[in-house]
């Protein structure tokens, strides 16, 4: 049984990552090459706090989704870009470099929506595959997922190999992942992911029971297909909101859930709001160390985030090796 989510227990997670995010968002506006600390008024407010604004929906964004694909797959290790969402969104992404709609008309942020539409597909083509008699599985989820996105990949790859030098670069600068608040509708950005983080909170509670076995959920009363579709679409909204203002930024919904879990709990009713802090403030970080701390470089955070991710990973792995008793398989 999970432990009961009091609300002193929620409040004071809630305070202490509110706090850090808040003063993630004063690094974002301190930090920067033009100026340091001395940067004028209109650096900060046109720049850096509307970069770190989308920085924190896509880090929040992300946790979030981590969180709740690891309750659906029951896998602390499963993160947000494991069932083919981001493949599809990539491929929208190129295939709208390829045609030209960035530039197609100035203003309108066509990128992101195209990118997004294939997130949609991928979300759609999922859960056609996963579906089987009227019912949604975990490990045919699974197997849907990882097979929809070797075949984006495979195809965003075709693609780019056919691109031209400078569409191909393009693209190349995309996949990496970047915080580009430019080009994005931040206002329906927000708007998305906050509708998608509530829908999963309204189902937390069920996501506990999810998480220890579709059997004993099924006993305490959950429709586990129902609750397993609004959990999957609502997790996938949030990962293609991040994938198509942002391009694909790892780690962050791998870590987050794993570290706030291992502090907090494991009930999603204070993990899910705690992941939406903590992802914002962890992505406004290392968003502002991405392009402040190479001197005059600036590098695209998914690079950052993937080096740093890597090893972690390793270590997240090892570590749960360890917790298994001898002689089990992991």
């Amino acid at each position: 049984m999970t432990p009961r989510a009091t609300p002193r227990r929620l409040a004071l997670a809630l305070a202490i990552l509110g706090g850090a995010t808040g003063s993630a968002f004063l690094l974002a506006a301190a930090v920067g090459p033009a100026g340091g600390i001395h940067a004028s008024w209109e650096i900060v407010r046109d720049l850096r706090l509307p970069r770190a604004a989308l920085a924190a929906l896509v880090g929040g964004a992300l946790g979030v989704s981590g969180a709740a694909f690891q309750a659906l797959l029951r896998n602390p290790l499963a993160c947000p870009y494991l069932l083919g969402v981001s493949g599809g969104g990539a491929f929208g992404a190129v295939l709208a470099i390829l045609l030209g709609l960035p530039d197609l008309i100035p203003g309108l942020p066509l990128l992101p929506v195209v990118a997004f539409t294939g997130c949609l597909g991928a979300i759609a083509l999922i859960h056609a595959v996963a579906r089987r008699r009227g019912h949604l599985l975990a490990h045919d989820l699974l197997l849907a997922g990882v097979v929809a996105n070797s075949f984006f990949l495979a195809a965003m790859s075709v693609l780019q190999y056919l691109a031209a030098p400078y569409e191909a670069s393009r693209i190349l600068h995309w996949t990496l992942g970047a915080v580009r608040p430019d080009s994005v509708p931040l206002p329906a950005t927000t708007l998305l992911v906050l509708a998608a983080a509530a829908a999963l909170y309204f189902d937390a509670g069920r996501l506990n029971l999810l998480a220890v076995g579709d059997e004993t959920a099924a006993m305490l009363g959950v429709d586990v297909t129902r609750v397993r579709r609004r959990a999957f679409v609502a997790a996938s909204l949030l990962t293609g909101a991040a994938v198509a203002v942002s391009g694909p930024i790892g780690f962050v919904g791998l870590f987050v859930p794993h570290a706030l879990r291992a502090v907090l709990g494991p009930d999603h009713r204070v993990l899910l709001p705690a992941c939406l802090l903590g992802g914002a403030a962890f992505l406004v970080v290392a968003d502002t160390a991405a392009r402040a701390a190479f001197g005059p470089y600036e590098i695209p955070v998914g690079v950052l985030t993937a080096v740093v991710g890597a090893p972690v990973f390793v270590v997240l792995l090892a570590r749960r090796e360890r917790r298994l008793p001898e002689g089990t398989a992991p």
